[in-house]
């Protein structure tokens, strides 16, 4: 007697192809989304880190040139906040910029380098920059009203709003009052892109939990069928011919 065929049939071990082709297109459609995402939020905040700069860099200059000219500035100023900010907007720029580099230039020379600081470190900085800016924003606020409301306008921004510094020949107050105005108004802004920016981080973390849960369910269906077939293999009766 021929040896017998299994009446079973065997349980596939792979996923589906069709399936597997189908999650992939969605998953690079979705990791397109996000980088699409990435650069518009890097491109905004480089621009808003630049425009701050400028404006609390142009307003230091200014005072470091005049502050030699008597009765220019306050007695005792205080230039943490617009130091702080500018700092901060530097900063800010440059982890942008390595952002950016490494999303649109991966193949250049300077990839390796921004790919290690705006992605490895992305987490850490992008909560250092959020920190950052929602302090120095409360600090130029801050410093502000109370120079306003107690008269002093010992620092830089509420100073170059008064009267008195309007007067003042060369240090051009009402313009460095705007920009400083100004460059509080784009640190908000920067806090609100360092939100939407967490969002998108939000959902590169469910696109990586979705895509290792996809994964584990194949791992275990290709180990399930694998048992299957081994013990319907086991079950299924052979004969021997020479018997």
């Amino acid at each position: 007697m021929s040896e017998s065929k299994s009446t079973y049939a065997a349980v596939k071990p792979a996923p589906d192809d069709a399936r597997d082709g189908f999650d992939e297109a969605k998953y690079a459609r979705r990791d397109k989304r996000i980088k699409v995402l990435r650069i518009i939020q890097s491109t905004l905040s480089a621009l808003l880190s630049i425009a701050i700069a400028v404006f609390q860099g142009r307003v230091y200059w200014t005072y470091q040139n005049t502050k030699a000219v008597p009765g220019a500035w306050p007695v005792v100023p205080d230039v943490v906040p617009t130091i702080l900010l500018f700092s901060v907007a530097v900063a800010a720029l440059v982890f942008d910029i390595c952002m950016i580099i490494a999303y649109l230039r991966p193949r250049s020379k300077l990839a390796p380098w921004a790919v290690r600081v705006g992605g490895a470190a992305h987490y850490a900085v992008a909560s250092a920059k959020t920190v950052s800016y929602a302090i120095s924003a409360v600090i130029s606020k801050t410093s502000f009203d109370f120079g306003n409301n107690s008269g002093q306008n010992a620092d830089l921004w509420s100073y170059t709003c008064t009267e008195q510094a309007a007067v003042v020949h060369g240090i051009q107050a009402e313009s460095n009052c705007n920009s400083q105005y100004a460059s509080w108004a784009f640190a908000i802004c920067q806090l609100g892109l360092e939100i939407f920016g967490w969002v998108i981080s939000i959902l590169v973390l469910r696109q990586s939990d979705s895509r290792l849960s996809s994964q584990a369910v194949d791992e275990r269906f290709t180990a399930y069928s694998g048992d299957v077939n081994r013990r319907m293999g086991e079950a299924t009766p052979h004969f021997n011919p020479a018997l």
